[in-house]
């Protein structure tokens, strides 16, 4: 069991959801086929794999899926297997279009908020130009309380927008250092893996620090053996480990056969031998984080197969899952990115095998051209399997000052994939769900459902005085605008606080009811916001529920 006190920034509606009674659905899995059917079950999960494939949507599922099919059909990957499929809008409180930062906070706390800032939700209901933030309770940090174990797996720096979400709580996404510093020092993540070693280390040893700090020195200080090789990775038997195998971003699957990193798959086999260690369960999440990175730069090949290389990732969550059979797993993205298309300029088509034939990134092809480009035919042949650059194509490479994007260029436009942005777009992502609660995640929905469904599992410890904490936090944030009814209903839970005290169930239950019915005046008397209103009757039926 995981012993530790925190000291939580913020509270969220998961926080409110108890799970000892509530009838979930969970997929059997008694063979190793997608087809299995669900049947109840009292219990909650035990444990939580979120699986984030950023930049990811059905455009780059599809073509990964085609690239391995034979002929023109398509060969399904993991994700295809999944029987609960939905799709969620990313949008953010800022904008239609949303960044990771945004993304990636809305679930892990239920919570919309601005592009850019990671852990902190905004006080404000429609965005202001002066907005101002509040820390948010994430579900990594709920799971920590309810004595769970933690991992945070990306194939970026682990400090990036994404994995940040869950354990920082920053106005700008972009402060690194402290998003390190916040995840090593003021959480007890046990797995962290990923790139990003010149953020924990001082300028003076080539990292990015200014401050002289050298975190990896505290990070064995607080028990965690610090990695920087797959070798060691693979030998380790440490409970605590921070594996950073890149200075910045972790390297391209389609180089990644040139270092020692390990694979996105092996890193997630590798934290989920660690956290199944735990009887209290743990919340995992891993990062495909170079999707992304493929997408905006427009690199077709680059991006199919460091998306094939997360469906991996994806099976060793599913067949961990199947095995376990308490275990929910989740796979889904922040947002698509790049306008990624299967047929382009008007060309009904996709060839695939010009995507086949690329062995290295653009990024490396480009590091291979001499000085004056004299081998470039020999390297896009050796590298690309193109044996016939036309006129046109030279032109486009020797001419460009960026090489790694019209070599790209070349290859989306023989594959005929097309592009629309070096940027986000706004288009709703797959979600795919196994386990309990799967059916929750099904049909369109906003991407702050999932960090609901999440915390049904990771917040397991509620009490009257998270409905207090939470009463006053509306009060602050402007979604209670009578004081005499935040002081009513105040008085009314430490009541309840009183009665929990003596365990004294029948009077617990019946001053929450009572509470139950002062809730439904007050929003009948528009007093309280819709939000505040469904976040404390949901957390008065979860509390009514764990005292029955």
């Amino acid at each position: 069991m995981k012993q530790r006190a925190k000291n939580l920034a913020g509270i969220t509606i998961g926080t409110l959801l108890a799970t000892s009674v509530i009838t979930f659905s969970m997929i059997s899995s008694a063979s190793d086929n997608m087809s299995d059917e669900t049947q109840q079950t009292t219990n909650a999960a035990k444990n939580v794999i979120l699986l984030i494939g950023d930049g990811m949507a059905e455009s780059q599922i599809s073509a990964a899926a085609y690239l391995n099919g034979t002929g023109y059909g398509a060969e399904d990957l993991t994700m295809d297997q999944f029987k609960n499929v939905g799709y969620a809008r990313t949008f953010s409180h800022d904008n239609t279009v949303t960044d990771s930062a945004a993304a990636a906070t809305a679930f892990s706390s239920t919570h919309k908020t601005d592009n850019g800032v990671v852990g902190k939700a905004p006080k404000n209901k429609e965005h202001h130009q002066n907005e101002q933030h509040f820390d948010v309770q994430t579900v990594l940090e709920a799971a920590e309380e309810s004595n769970m174990s933690t991992g945070l797996v990306s194939t970026a720096r682990i400090t990036h927008a994404t994995p940040a979400a869950f354990a920082s709580h920053i106005d700008d996404r972009n402060k690194e250092n402290n998003i390190a510093e916040q995840m090593l020092l003021d959480h007890d993540v046990e797995v962290l893996l990923g790139g990003g070693k010149r953020q924990f280390i001082p300028k003076e040893e080539g990292g990015k620090r200014k401050d002289g700090k050298n975190l990896l020195d505290l990070a064995e200080d607080h028990g965690y053996q610090v990695i920087e090789n797959k070798a060691d990775m693979k030998k380790t038997n440490a409970s605590k480990l921070l594996g950073l195998f890149n200075d910045s971003h972790m390297t391209y699957e389609l180089d990644r056969d040139l270092t020692n990193e390990p694979s996105i798959d092996e890193m997630t086999n590798k934290a989920l031998d660690v956290l199944q260690q735990d009887d209290d369960g743990f919340f995992l999440m891993v990062e495909g984080g170079r999707i992304d990175h493929a997408g905006h730069s427009n690199y077709p090949a680059t991006n199919i197969q460091e998306t094939l290389a997360f469906d991996k990732a994806v099976k060793e969550a599913l067949d961990f899952a199947k095995k376990d059979k308490n275990t929910l797993v989740v796979v889904s993205s922040d947002h698509e990115t790049g306008g990624m298309s299967i047929g382009a300029n008007g060309e009904y088509g996709y060839n695939k095998e010009v995507i086949r034939n690329v062995k290295r990134s653009p990024e490396y092809i480009s590091k291979q051209l001499d000085e004056n480009d004299g081998n470039l035919e020999e390297v896009i042949k050796k590298y690309t399997g193109i044996t016939n650059l036309t006129k046109k194509e030279l032109k486009l490479i020797t001419s460009s000052q960026n090489k790694a994007s019209a070599i790209a260029n070349v290859i989306s436009e023989r594959a005929l994939i097309g592009w629309t942005t070096t940027g986000h777009t706004a288009v709703n992502v797959p979600i795919y769900v196994y386990g309990p609660q799967a059916e929750k995640l099904t049909g369109t929905i906003e991407n702050t459902e999932i960090a609901e469904v999440i915390n049904l599992t990771t917040s397991k410890s509620i009490t009257s005085q998270n409905l207090i904490d939470q009463v006053k936090q509306f009060s602050e944030n402007g979604e209670m605008t009578d004081e005499k009814v935040t002081r009513l209903l105040l008085t009314h839970l430490e009541t309840v606080d009183q009665f929990e005290d003596q365990n004294k169930a029948d009077k617990v239950i019946k001053q929450l009811e009572h509470f139950h019915i002062l809730l439904d005046k007050q929003k009948e008397q528009n007093s309280i916001s819709t939000k505040a209103y469904q976040t404390l009757r949901d957390g008065t039926d979860a509390l009514i529920t764990k005292w029955e």
